[in-house]
C-alpha cells in the first residue's frame, strides 16, 4: 500500500497532465464535440461526422460535405473498401487550424492514435477532394494496421507515397485508375496541370524511412520528398496493380515484414506471364 501511494498515485496523477501538456491538439481534438466553436454536419449518404467552424459559410459547409463523400469513395475504390472511421474536423481559419494541427502546416493533417481514434483536420485551403482523400489514405493505414505497426513497421516514404496516389493535385490518377466522375470534364490531367515539386537530384528511400527524416529539412528537402515517395510508390503501383494495396496490408497484417512483402508483390507480378 505505502508503494503504490508513493509511487503508482503520483504516476497516475502525472500522466494525463503530461498528455495535456505535450499533446494539447490532440486534446483538442477529442473534445471537439464539446466546442462552441464548431457544429456537427453529417455528410450524405452517412459518410461520418465532420465538424465545422461556426463561421463558414453555407457554401463551405457543403461543399466539405460533398467533399468528404467524394473522398471516401475514391478511397474505397483504392483499397477495395473503407475500414477507417476518422472524423474530420474543418477550420475557415489558419489560427484555429494551428490549435488542432500539429505545426498547423499545409492545407491538411491527420492524426491517429494508439487506441484507435483518428482525426483529419483540415484548413483554409484544405476544402478539397483532394486534401481530404490524401488524409483519409493516412487513416487507412492506421486503421488496417495500427498505430504501433504503421510507426514501427511502414517506412514514412511508402505512407506518404501511397496518399499521393489519390491525392490529383500531385500524381496523375492514370496510374491506378480513371478520373473521378465529380471531376471536370475539361480537366485532361495531364502533367502540366499537377502541382510541381522540388527539382533537386533525388533523395534515397532509406533516407526516409522516418517522419523525421520526411519532414525534418527545408521546405524545398519535404518537396523532394514527397517527389522521391510518389516516384517510387507510382512505379510500384503501376507495376503490381491496385490489388496490390490491399494485398500489402493483408500481409503485413499476417505478420510479414513490409519490404519483403513489398518486394514478393513486386516479383510475383514480374513472374506472371502475359496473355
Amino acid at each position: 500500500m505505502r508503494l503504490l501511494s508513493r509511487y503508482v498515485l503520483p504516476l497516475l496523477i502525472a500522466l494525463p497532465i503530461g498528455f495535456l501538456i505535450l499533446y494539447p491538439q490532440l486534446v483538442r481534438c477529442m473534445r471537439i464535440s464539446y466546442s462552441n466553436d464548431f457544429r456537427v454536419v453529417v455528410a450524405p449518404g452517412r459518410e461520418g461526422f465532420i465538424y465545422v467552424n461556426r463561421s463558414a459559410s453555407a457554401t463551405q459547409q457543403t461543399q466539405v460535405s460533398r467533399h468528404m463523400v467524394a473522398a471516401r469513395h475514391r478511397i474505397r475504390r483504392f483499397w477495395g473498401g473503407q475500414q477507417g472511421k476518422a472524423i474530420l474536423i474543418y477550420c475557415t481559419k489558419q489560427a484555429e487550424y494551428e490549435e488542432y494541427c500539429v505545426g498547423g502546416e499545409g492545407a491538411g493533417c491527420s492524426i491517429g492514435t494508439f487506441w484507435g481514434a483518428s482525426y483529419l483536420i483540415l484548413g483554409p485551403d484544405g476544402n478539397s477532394t483532394d486534401v481530404i482523400a490524401h488524409e483519409l489514405c493516412h487513416d487507412e493505414l492506421f486503421a488496417r494496421l495500427g498505430w504501433w505497426r504503421v510507426k514501427r513497421q511502414i517506412p514514412q516514404w511508402f505512407n506518404e507515397g501511397l496518399a499521393l496516389m489519390v491525392d490529383y493535385r500531385f500524381s496523375n490518377p492514370s496510374v491506378w485508375e480513371q478520373p473521378d466522375s465529380l471531376q471536370p470534364p475539361s480537366n485532361t490531367f495531364d502533367d502540366d496541370n499537377l502541382m510541381p515539386f522540388a527539382r533537386r537530384p533525388m533523395l534515397k528511400l532509406a533516407d526516409l524511412e522516418t517522419t523525421r527524416d520526411f519532414f525534418g529539412g527545408d521546405y524545398g528537402h519535404v518537396m523532394l520528398a514527397y517527389q522521391t515517395a510518389a516516384d517510387e510508390v507510382s512505379r510500384w503501383l503501376a507495376l503490381v496493380g491496385r490489388a496490390g494495396v490491399p494485398a500489402l496490408s493483408d500481409a503485413i497484417a499476417e505478420g510479414a515484414d513490409f519490404g519483403d512483402a513489398y518486394r514478393q508483390l513486386e516479383r510475383a507480378k514480374r513472374q506472371t506471364p502475359t496473355k
